[in-house]
């Protein structure tokens, strides 16, 4: 049987309230969802939580699915990500610095990111202010335009570019800073 063939048989089983169906399709993108959930959250916690009422809605409300209109896991992640939003404008957590543009100019240069793994790309994504972080979440790994991001945060597209700017800018400057401190390092114990 195939992996679609496999989902299409516990979304059925779910259909009828079947738990064991519900926590194995929890259990097969649990951790899928939980890798987009730490990007939007503050805190693990957060993360955590924001998964367990994703897969409340989603069986709550899985009878609108429709697998011609995108994949189980595409569809799990939109219902995680719209559930982050209406918790920021609930909660008013997210804060934006001002339609000011940041002109820096963002560096090509990717010899710091090169020596980066994937948990320090988290890592470092983490750092960043969380108006930041999310906006180049959207953008730059949902594929989200600015115009998007613009209506789904109630933000000028505008105010979306500037902290896209700034986002790339901050991470750049951890790169370096990681980078040189590496170098000195290196350096000062060879």
């Amino acid at each position: 049987m195939t992996v679609k063939a496999e989902i299409n048989q516990l979304i059925a089983r779910c259909k009828k309230q079947e738990w064991a169906a519900q926590k194995e399709l929890y259990l097969l993108f649990a951790d899928n969802m939980m890798s987009v959930a730490i990007r939007y959250s503050v805190d693990f916690s957060a993360a955590k939580d924001l998964v367990q009422e994703t897969f409340l809605i989603f069986f709550n409300k899985i009878e609108q699915y429709d697998e011609s209109k995108g994949a189980l896991g595409a569809w799990l992640s939109r219902i995680l990500i719209n559930k982050s939003f209406a918790e920021y404008r609930k909660n008013k957590k997210m804060v934006f610095g001002g339609d000011e543009v940041f002109m820096d100019q963002v560096s090509n240069d990717a010899s710091g990111l090169d020596r980066l793994e994937a948990d320090d790309i988290l890592k470092l994504l983490q750092e960043l202010p969380h108006g930041c972080r999310v906006i180049f979440n959207l953008k730059v790994i949902e594929g989200y335009s600015h115009n998007e991001i613009g209506e789904i945060l109630k933000i000028n597209a505008s105010s979306s570019r500037s902290q896209l700017t700034r986002a790339k800018r901050l991470l750049r400057d951890m790169i370096n800073q990681r980078e040189a401190s590496r170098v000195y390092a290196k350096e000062r114990y060879s």
